[in-house]
């Protein structure tokens, strides 16, 4: 008696595998943001200028700044991730990170990328996250031209296993 099959049968049992494999899709979007300083004050609090659509997961998305802030954010100026539209399902997941980029293509100032993970709805309040407080305003006051850019990884609706027999 012995819990050692290898020695009953005189060969090593049958060996498998699986895994599981969650696709998605990757894309990066740099919004580039011409001459601040004539934005700065001239939309208004709570209004944005916006990227053109882009692609992700089989959707489209934009990116939303608002020079002037949102109102719950005052002094700082904020960048959301707006789901436009695209495949038929009406939530989606995705993780994203928001950056403000310098000419030189570097992190701008003292701003500090914003990672997000979020389920977005097609239409209403959860088709849009990011950051409120995105960067103070004095920040973007002597930059001129600056890129914020947006790192989008969507999670696909499938999960897809795979048995892998050795």
């Amino acid at each position: 008696m012995g819990n050692n099959i290898t020695t009953c049968l005189g060969k090593p049992p049958a060996e498998t595998s699986s895994r599981c494999v969650t696709p998605t899709a990757t894309t990066a979007h740099n919004f580039v943001v011409d001459n601040y300083s004539l934005l700065s004050g001239a939309i208004g609090v709570d209004k944005f200028v916006s990227s053109t659509m882009f692609s992700a997961g089989d959707r489209n998305w934009n990116i939303r700044f608002y020079p002037d802030g949102d109102s719950r954010g005052p002094g700082y100026a904020a960048a959301f991730l707006h789901l436009v539209g695209g495949a038929k399902a009406t939530s989606v997941k995705a993780k994203f990170t928001l950056s403000l980029l310098g000419k030189d293509g570097k992190v701008l100032g003292d701003s500090k990328p914003v990672s997000i993970a979020q389920t977005f709805e097609s239409e209403g309040v959860k088709s849009c996250w990011g950051a409120i407080k995105f960067v103070e305003q004095t920040t973007l006051q002597d930059a001129g031209c600056f890129t914020v850019r947006c790192d989008l990884t969507v999670v696909k609706d499938a999960v897809v296993h795979k048995i892998i027999n050795n």
